[in-house]
């Protein structure tokens, strides 16, 4: 007997069948892209605007590993795909885009550049929810797909992660892209309103995440209620 598992035999070790691997990777390549564009919209907003830096730094690409953090994008995803069960939870991030504010156009203030740059990134996620449900009500008035479509299938997952990226993103807590966006509907007049979230949202955040999901479904649960409803729609051509 071997002293040690080929990598192929240690997944069966763990209770990982050809299914279950086959559905970790449709929701990693699924999410992978999806961030992707996030951050790729990220740095095409900041350079339209005029901030030389995310061309400098190689952002101004569709290429995944330019975009991709390798805890956010690519381990705890893998993990939580192939150990969190039949419906597993997928929590990832790609890698910041940094940009630096003081290059933007002078026709914006410098909080309304930061909010259009921020909010870029859930933008692109919807426009390609969007388009997914394009793509799904094409198929199904061809025939060729119908209701019954597998719900690992990935249009129906890239579907969800783009909904979920776009929704959650857009929560008004830093460093979400929604505390920007909140940032610049406030204004300076509330400017320690921001000065707070700046320093505890990203602890407020874990505690949604990891402590009170409850929360977090209650502020979610309405876009997604919304989708389901969208995608049905689509299925049925």
């Amino acid at each position: 007997m071997p002293a040690f598992l080929d990598p192929v035999q240690a997944l069966f070790a763990f209770g990982l069948g050809a299914a279950e691997l086959r559905r970790a990777g449709v929701y990693v390549i699924c999410l992978v892209l999806a961030i992707t564009v996030h951050e790729f919209a990220h740095a095409l907003a900041a350079h339209r605007l005029g901030d030389p830096t995310p061309e400098g730094q190689g952002r101004l690409t569709l290429n995944p590993m330019a975009h991709a953090d390798p805890i956010g994008t690519l381990a705890l995803p893998v993990l939580l795909a192939l150990f969190s069960g039949p419906r597993p939870m997928l929590f990832g991030w790609g890698r910041p885009v940094e940009t630096q504010p003081r290059y933007y156009t002078r026709r914006l203030t410098m909080r309304g550049g930061m909010a259009l740059v921020a909010f870029a990134g859930p933008l692109s996620n919807l426009l390609m929810a969007i388009g997914t449900l394009a793509v799904v009500f094409g198929l199904a008035s061809g025939g060729v797909i119908n209701a019954s479509l597998d719900e690992y299938h990935p249009l129906r997952v890239f579907f969800g992660l783009n909904v979920l990226l776009f929704a959650f993103n857009l929560i008004p807590l830093h460093p979400l892209d929604g505390g920007k966006v909140l940032g610049w509907l406030l204004g300076p007049r509330y400017n320690n309103i921001d000065e707070f979230l700046l320093r505890y949202g990203g602890y407020i955040l874990l505690v949604l995440v990891f402590a009170l999901p409850s929360v977090l479904y209650t502020l979610l649960g309405p876009v997604y209620e919304l989708a389901a409803i969208a995608f049905s729609w689509a299925i049925r051509g």
